[in-house]
């Protein structure tokens, strides 16, 4: 079956321009009323934290795209084929975790409260953003970033624009539904805000992400979409473009540096690879004995050191507290948000 090629498709799926400064009303004239003007928009989870939204404040569709269709769509762990591959990516996640909470802007981030609430820093949504394994998919609020990310292909060096004959898809996502019937053993909203962060990348890629299980396929969720569109070279090239190569979406910072450095890594502390048993043994439902858990260890090269060695050295300006803490109210007073009062 013939498919159509992305204009087409986004025709078909009536999705609006953004930053046009057009009034939508929510649930009637009479009700919420809001815009779509792209911004930081904070939110609050009712336990303390504040979420900074990027793009517009209320969407009723996220989009995610892919160039090519697998069939199935699971998370990059989930991609790993061996208990020890897993075991590395996350021992070699969480030294990536570990040192971002060391950086100077992120410390001063996770302790300032904004709207009587404390900034939240999504630890695990800068690791998916930096290109480690996770149990998560990234999705989007805007359909040119996931327009993106169904035209270009990374080379290894670069993004450059991508052709088959085989169809890309994108995938449409009803946020709200998905939450309502897709409630996760943990009790948390299997769809994750990451947003603003105190590094760069999610902020620019209005991200959000989907949370699975390890029995999880994207594909299979209820609310889920799935749309094949047909490649076109002029296409793929002008969205290119259209993010500087990609450049726009993954802007050349320190935190990339240190991911690869991290990726490296077959060195860890105890307690790194406690806490990565931990999370595999938790998403997989399993619990590995001690002895097989020494065995996968020596296999997949994993050695024990005392004290962590990824750190920032070399990596980041000397800046001072007063200008880190300068860099981070510029960005709050762009920050839209509602106020509600009882009385």
């Amino acid at each position: 079956m013939l498919c159509p090629n992305l204009l087409a498709l986004r025709a078909h799926l009536q999705v609006h321009p953004v930053n046009t400064g057009r009034r939508i009303e929510l649930t009637g004239p009479s009700g919420v009323i809001s815009d779509d003007m792209e911004a930081l928009h904070a939110e609050s989870d009712g336990n303390g934290r504040i979420f900074l939204l990027s793009g517009v404040e209320f969407s009723t569709c996220m989009y995610r795209g892919q160039t090519q269709d697998h069939g199935t769509c699971t998370p990059s762990l989930a991609r790993l084929k061996t208990t020890g591959e897993q075991l590395l990516a996350l021992c070699q996640r969480i030294a990536f975790e570990d040192a971002i909470r060391t950086h100077p802007l992120v410390q001063i981030t996770a302790r300032t409260q904004f709207l009587d609430g404390h900034l939240y820093v999504d630890h695990e949504g800068l690791a998916q953003h930096y290109g480690h394994a996770t149990d998560m998919l990234d999705i989007t609020s805007n359909f040119d970033v996931a327009s993106f990310f169904a035209t270009c292909s990374w080379t290894g060096k670069k993004f450059e624009p991508f052709y088959s004959t085989d169809p890309g898809v994108i995938y449409r996502v009803n946020p709200a539904l998905l939450d309502m019937v897709c409630p996760q053993d943990s009790g948390d909203n299997i769809l994750r805000i990451v947003g603003w962060q105190p590094l760069p990348r999610p902020e620019q890629q209005r991200a959000y992400a989907v949370q699975l299980r390890s029995d999880q396929d994207f594909c299979q969720l209820p609310s889920i979409e799935k749309f094949r569109f047909s490649h076109n070279a002029a296409i793929s090239q002008s969205i290119c473009e259209a993010f500087d190569r990609g450049d726009a979406l993954f802007p050349a910072d320190a935190a990339a540096e240190l991911s690869l450095r991290a990726k490296a890594l077959i060195n860890f502390t105890e307690d790194q690879i406690a806490r990565a048993w931990q999370r595999l043994n938790s998403w997989t439902g399993t619990l590995t004995s001690s002895e097989s858990a020494v065995q996968i260890e020596s296999q997949c090269g994993i050695q024990k050191i005392t004290t962590p060695t990824l750190n920032w050295n070399g990596l980041i300006d000397e800046s001072t507290p007063d200008q880190l803490q300068a860099q981070l109210v510029e960005v709050l007073n762009r920050v839209r948000y509602r106020r509600a009062m009882y009385l």
